[in-house]
């Protein structure tokens, strides 16, 4: 006999990752023939969407497709979650940096590995002269990295940065 494991997880977005629109929500379980319900919340607990995905049996992967709009906060919650309203388990939830709300035009990031001497007005002059960066200035640079950046004037080397950008 084949033991399938049956446990719901959300596999994508994971935790802190700088997200766009439309948001790929992304797992696996939930039961046979269930709804999978999605929320994703502002960082005040506002929902910004609610929808949901069918997901055919307990161990087949399913997605969607969420469309964010009126994001005003620049962290939030995506939870998920079996909602069949009856016994289900608890949701899982994961924090999230919503890319629109630090530059309108976000729609992915590139990785920068900071040097020694670097500074973030530095690394953003020069993505703003590579045309990459979405931004202007070195706040939206911190702002995608609050997770591992608590203090602008103190990056180190070998810190992995996440640069908005519009491709």
């Amino acid at each position: 006999m084949i033991n399938i494991d049956t446990e719901f997880r959300l596999d994508q977005p994971r935790p802190n990752d700088l997200v766009g629109s439309p948001l790929l929500v992304a797992g696996m379980g939930g039961g046979t023939e269930s709804t999978i319900g999605i929320r994703v919340l502002d960082a005040n607990g506002r929902v910004i969407e609610n929808t949901f995905t069918n997901s055919a049996w307990m161990a087949r992967p399913w997605q969607k497709s969420v469309d964010l709009t009126n994001v005003s906060t620049t962290r939030g919650l995506v939870m998920v979650g079996p909602d069949s309203g009856e016994n289900d388990p608890p949701w899982v939830s994961v924090p999230v940096f919503f890319g629109t709300a630090i530059v309108p035009t976000f729609r992915s990031y590139f990785s920068y590995v900071v040097q020694q001497g670097d500074t973030l007005s530095s690394i953003a002059a020069d993505a703003e002269a590579s045309q990459l960066y979405e931004g202007s200035g070195w706040q939206p640079i911190f702002r995608a990295n609050e997770h591992i950046i608590a203090d602008p004037d103190l990056i180190h080397p070998g810190m992995v940065l996440r640069i908005p950008a519009g491709f």
